[in-house]
């Protein structure tokens, strides 16, 4: 075997080891899913009001988060588009379709409850929103040590939410591995930080798992000042990624209860898998 093959052979397995190593964008970005959820629960209220598509524009202009890039067709472009990866019969199950979830079909309700079987989600402090469709759990205050008897089975899992604790949550959970290895995902509503305890404690290693997964951060913040951001840490060397921030958007306050806010929450929590 000459020079030439030998260097043929080293080029192609480099480009091969490039291909695969090379970071690439996610399939699924649960930000546009969520968006485009509740873009889709607002055209359902207003076609149910035989509503037009400027109706339909307004609403979004007044409850949708704002932030988050939508796709290339804005907002109102037809879901479909996005194509397989973000399809809720894939991610919820059968015969929930983008229009099922539209007219608010019982088939997506019933996909939905299955899928939240065994999640439980936990407010530490008083709720901000009321997710439709799973258990839920309050705790006054940040003491996540109560949170493991009451899910003995390993296959449970709870989502750690709070509006009112975000930084006594985040030192809580820093320091309750058996906890983080339960979470299904965090959700952060118009909660604030300590941007100087991030900076000293918030990395990936700090909040790792047993298991080698990422679990995904919500926040969808109601004020938009440092204390209300919450930037997700760098990758270490190693590679692991223990969270990812996923920032929901700027919503207004008064917008939080909005119904069709909640369910696209509980649509996005479901569809996590």
């Amino acid at each position: 075997m000459n020079d030439a093959v030998l260097w043929s052979i080293f080029v192609a397995l480099l480009c091969g080891a490039l291909f695969f190593a090379w970071p690439r964008p996610p399939a699924w970005d649960p930000v546009l899913f969520h968006h485009m959820a509740l873009a889709t629960f607002l055209r359902g209220e207003v076609e149910a009001a035989n509503g037009k598509l400027e109706d339909w524009k307004a609403r979004l202009d007044a409850v949708l988060p704002r932030g988050p890039r939508p796709p290339s067709g804005g907002w109102t472009e037809e879901p479909a588009l996005l194509g397989a990866d973000y399809d809720p019969v894939q991610r919820l199950g059968a015969e929930a379709t983008w229009d099922a979830l539209a007219e608010g079909a019982p088939a997506v309700d019933a996909a939905r409850a299955r899928r939240l079987t065994d999640v439980t989600l936990v407010w530490v402090g008083e709720p901000a929103v009321v997710v439709p469709g799973i258990a839920v759990r309050t705790l006054a205050e940040a003491d996540l040590a109560s949170l493991l008897s009451p899910l003995p089975e390993p296959h449970q899992r709870f989502v750690l939410a709070t509006r009112d604790h975000g930084a006594a949550v985040l030192a809580a959970l820093r320091e309750a591995p058996s906890v983080r290895d339960r979470l299904r995902a965090c959700l952060f509503v118009g909660a604030r930080f300590d941007p100087v305890w991030l900076a000293e404690k918030f990395t990936q290693v700090a909040f790792d798992t047993e298991l080698d997964r990422t679990v995904p951060w919500f926040v969808l913040r109601t004020a938009d000042t440092a204390e209300a951001k919450l930037v997700e840490p760098p990758i270490p060397p190693t590679g692991r990624r223990s969270l990812a921030v996923h920032d929901l958007g700027l919503a207004a306050p008064e917008t939080l209860t909005h119904p069709a806010g909640a369910r696209a929450l509980a649509v996005l929590l479901a569809a996590l898998g």
